[in-house]
């Protein structure tokens, strides 16, 4: 029996919240279901894009609002007073940032310059970008971007990402195989990752699509999942996000299907965090198919947050991938947060150097492990900061926890 069954009749079949009109989460049903009906079903039902409701006309602002925040240690910003540098915020835009208003003040202490490198000798490729794909050859590859960087504050934690194609891939001109996704459902952060499988022609297809359907799966079950983070129900969210990322699959492989590609030619790992946006809920959901890493910075020392888990998948050359092994996803609850940590989810191209070399290690630590979050650029410099032998895609997605 395949334990993320969905039948007929579950609770989940009902968008509308818990039929039963408890207090706590929907209970899961554990029978056997064909993640490949679920895909239909939700093809069959409508379940894509619908009309979109307007959304609420903003107020403009009179007074114009810096686009960026002013550093935060001199002049009338120090003491989070409006000035003549920092205009008073117009009704209904929310002010900059005060410092130590959180304990994190995006601030840049660094200027990005040539990409950097760590350890005796720089990797043999040039350290910027080389060959550009072709759309001739693929359509869908040849206009994915080289690099995406992205960001954001969301409740208790303020978020950077940035996924950069790696230096094999450029010299030779081909696209990056990486995805990075920060979005939010509600009340709930989604930060997810996926790595394409180098030896799948179309694996680029499989990390794109693979984020954007498991968005769409948690859109639908954002306030049960939720719940679940509230009361820490590790086994009814275990149970739920398999049931999801197995209808995730079975949409990913039906996507193969109708452009008549072999589903295993979209082959991707999958790794995500949800993350409530309730300060007083400090459980983070994570979830993940095949190799990458999940670390964890605190008071300067690096910590695997999966080395318990299955011995060997992050440095294995084999890994699970969906669509194929969606019976090989793991879930758990990360309750043991504290103010000021840093969570990296990441793919191995950053797991791997992170993990192995010192070097690495320290200059992330140094620059990742303060109270000042880096801005957008900074980051983008600081993540993909160059160790030889280590050519992938390297895709980055950095979690910091508010001081509270």
């Amino acid at each position: 029996m395949n334990p993320y069954d969905n039948p007929q009749g579950s609770p989940y079949d009902n968008p509308h919240g818990n039929p039963r009109g408890g207090q706590g989460p929907e209970r899961v049903s554990e029978r056997a279901f064909d993640p490949i009906d679920v895909a239909s079903s939700v093809y069959e039902h409508g379940w894509g894009p619908g009309p979109v409701a307007p959304a609420p006309a903003r107020p403009v602002p009179s007074t114009p609002v810096p686009f960026l925040p002013h550093p935060a240690t001199t002049g009338p910003d120090a003491a989070g007073q409006p000035g003549r540098d920092r205009p008073a915020a117009a009704p209904g835009v929310p002010p900059a940032p005060a410092a130590g208003a959180s304990g994190l003040v995006p601030v840049s202490g660094e200027e990005p310059g040539a990409v950097h490198h760590v350890g005796r000798k720089p990797p043999a490729y040039t350290p910027e970008p080389t060959g550009i794909a072709d759309v001739g050859a693929d359509l869908y590859a040849g206009t994915l971007p080289d690099t995406v960087v992205d960001g954001g504050t969301f409740g208790p934690v303020t978020v950077r990402a940035a996924s950069v194609r790696g230096d094999s891939h450029r010299y030779r001109g081909e696209c990056r195989q990486d995805a990075v996704l920060v979005t939010r459902a509600g009340d709930l952060l989604l930060l997810a990752v996926a790595d394409g499988v180098g030896s799948q022609q179309h694996s680029q297809r499989g990390s794109n699509g693979v984020l954007r359907l498991l968005a769409r799966q948690v859109a639908h079950k954002a306030e049960t999942l939720l719940a679940c983070l509230r009361i820490g129900a590790e086994a009814d969210f275990a149970v739920l996000m398999g049931q999801m990322v197995a209808a995730v699959a079975g949409e990913l492989a039906k996507d193969a299907g109708q452009w008549g590609l072999d589903p295993k030619s979209y082959s991707t790992t999958l790794r995500a965090l949800l993350v409530p946006a309730d300060a007083d809920v400090t459980a983070r959901g994570f979830v993940s198919v095949g190799d990458g890493g999940l670390l964890r910075l605190r008071e300067g020392g690096w910590t695997n947050c999966e080395q318990d888990e299955d011995d060997g998948a992050l440095i294995s050359t084999r890994t699970h991938c969906l669509p194929e092994a969606y019976e090989q996803t793991r879930v758990r609850l990360i309750t043991d947060t504290r103010p000021g940590d840093l969570l990296v989810l990441c793919t191995d191209g950053l797991a791997l150097p992170l993990l192995k070399e010192p070097d690495l290690q320290d200059f992330l630590a140094d620059r990742w492990g303060g109270p000042d979050v880096p801005g957008l650029a900074e980051f983008l410099w600081q993540a993909q900061v160059r160790v030889r032998s280590y050519d992938d895609d390297r895709t980055a997605v950095c979690l910091w926890e508010a001081a509270r």
